[in-house]
Parts: C-alpha cells; structure tokens; sequence
C-alpha cells in the first residue's frame, strides 16, 4: 500500500523534457499514525495533507524546498498497537514490494536503478532495519542486488538503535553517546539492535548509511542497555526488552517473566520510573521531538540529491 508523487510521464508532458529524480525516498511512520492502513499523505506547506511522522515529515520537508529533487513512497501498513511484530511485517512486506516495483520501473526508463533512501520513524524503523538487514545487507535478500544503491537510512526514534551511534543527531550537532541510568543506551529492542558495521556500512558517497535520531529519555532508543545488548545487556535494560517482547507478540512466559522481574530487582524499578515518566508525559515526551534531527536530515537530502545526476 503506497503513495507516489514520482511520475515520469506527468512531469514530462509540460514542456517535453524528460525528469529524472535524483533518486526515491521510502518513508514509514509509526504505530496508529493517522490513516493507517491507508499510505500517509505528507504534509508541505500548501496546506495539504496530515502530520503522520517524521518519516513523511522527510517526504513533505523536502517537497516544500526542493521540489521534485527526490522521488518518494509514503508506506500504508496496519501500525498496529499489540501484537506488533505481525505488523511490522506486513509493513515489511509492502516496502519490500513497493522498492522492487519503483526500482524495476526507473531502471526501464533511465537504464540503471535509482539511489535509495529510506526513513522510518518508531515502529516504521523496525520496518525499515528489517529491509535493510534481512532483504538488502544479506547476501541471500530478495533486494541484495540493490545494495550499492542506498545511500541513506534515517530512523526517527530508533527502536533497534545501535548502542552509541546516533548519525543522525550528528547531523544536527547533537551527542550521539547517550547515557541512560548510568549505562550506554540503545535501542529497547536489544537483541534485534543494528551491530556497528550494520549501523556505518558506508554508502557509495562515502557517508555511513544508517544516521539514527535519539533523544535522551526516549525509551524506545535510548534504553538502558550498555554497550552489548546482544549478549550481556545490562541489568538496568532487561525489564525493557521483556516489556518490548510482550508488545511484540505477548507468550505466556513472557507475562509470568514479567511477573518475577517486577517483583525484585532494583535496576528494574529504574526503568520501569523511566517508561513511567515517559508514558505520563505524553505528547510533549522525547519520542515525539525530533524535529531538529527532521530538518538536519531534510538538508542532508538535499545535498545528497544535488550532488547526484538529475534533471528536474
């Protein structure tokens, strides 16, 4: 389920000569954003279309400053609450299908495939590390031809955060080391978080691929996990990951686990008191102020977009 505002023939038909984007952006947003199932509609400063994220915020960012530089998909998928993993699937699912399609159809008219950047923002970034390591980085993914062609993934709120790396707060001269509780935070889903050479796999520009964005007190991608969350995550990061797992896809061992976690130990009180400020804060909390990172991201784009083949 995709929206497009790339259409060669449309764009042509003006004054005859034919548009070539600089490349496409595929954005997903996150959990219950506004319309889902149905592909979010950027919002640009004509007045048209609804705040869904700041993955579709990229799309509506760079619509309203450069026009027409990148193409773009805005992903429709279920986003939903509890269970999430299913969800993140099918969003998979669609993203897979939707680059495969624009892909194909770019290489037909221009004879190469075209750059890729890719934006999710809280459960669309799981969407879109699921993409990348799965289906692109893995010798066997179904996209693993069109690994030399991405040159930007930017995640919002980044559930599967590498510990310690934060590209995408550099960009907007923010830190990227952020501690939580006194420890290395990364991304609250722990075991599934980027590694290192996941994170900075260099593009064909020379830049790292994956810029994350994480604001501190964001629990989603700046738990507490210490630096190794695949194999000895930290005492105050445990509690989180398990809650994560329960949302995931909730099992009965999950629940009594959670049960005997809550009942003891201290670093556990420590980031339950997190997610409880989190949570009381509601809009206003971290997860929802990326902003600075958004804007820094968009300028980024357009650099990127300027300095590869195009004609608008």
């Amino acid at each position: 389920m995709t929206s497009s505002i790339w259409n060669v023939q449309t764009r042509s038909a003006g004054d005859g000569v034919k548009y070539q984007p600089a490349g496409v952006i595929f954005a997903v947003d996150g959990t219950a954003y506004p319309g889902a199932p149905g592909a979010p509609i950027p919002i640009t400063n004509d007045g048209t279309g609804v705040w869904s994220g700041f993955s579709s915020g990229i799309v509506g960012g760079l619509e309203n400053v450069a026009d027409g530089l990148w193409g773009s998909i805005c992903i429709g998928y279920e986003a939903s609450t509890i269970p999430m993993w299913p969800s993140v699937q099918q969003g998979r699912g669609y993203l897979v299908a939707a680059i495969q399609n624009y892909t194909a159809g770019f290489s037909q008219i221009f004879g190469f495939y075209p750059p890729i950047v890719l934006t999710g923002y809280s459960q669309g970034s799981m969407i879109t590390d699921q993409v990348w390591v799965l289906d692109i980085l893995a010798e066997d993914g179904v996209l693993h031809y069109l690994l030399p062609y991405v040159y930007r993934i930017y995640q919002f709120g980044h559930v599967f955060r590498c510990p310690g790396i934060a590209h995408g707060n550099a960009l907007a001269g923010l830190p990227e080391s952020i501690l939580t509780d006194g420890v290395e935070s990364g991304g609250i889903g722990a075991t599934l978080d980027l590694t290192e050479a996941q994170t900075n796999y260099v593009a064909p520009d020379g830049s790292p691929v994956v810029y994350s964005c994480a604001n501190a007190g964001d629990i989603y991608t700046c738990a507490p996990t210490g630096p190794n969350p695949w194999t000895g995550i930290a005492p105050q990061g445990k509690t989180g990951e398990l809650f994560f797992q329960i949302v995931m896809q909730p099992t009965l061992i999950d629940l009594i686990e959670a049960a005997e976690v809550l009942a003891t130990p201290i670093a556990s009180i420590e980031e339950g008191i997190n997610a409880g400020t989190f949570f009381a804060e509601g809009p206003g909390a971290p997860h929802y102020l990326y902003f600075p990172q958004m804007l820094a991201c968009i300028n980024d784009a357009v650099q990127l977009g300027q300095s590869l083949p195009h004609l608008l």
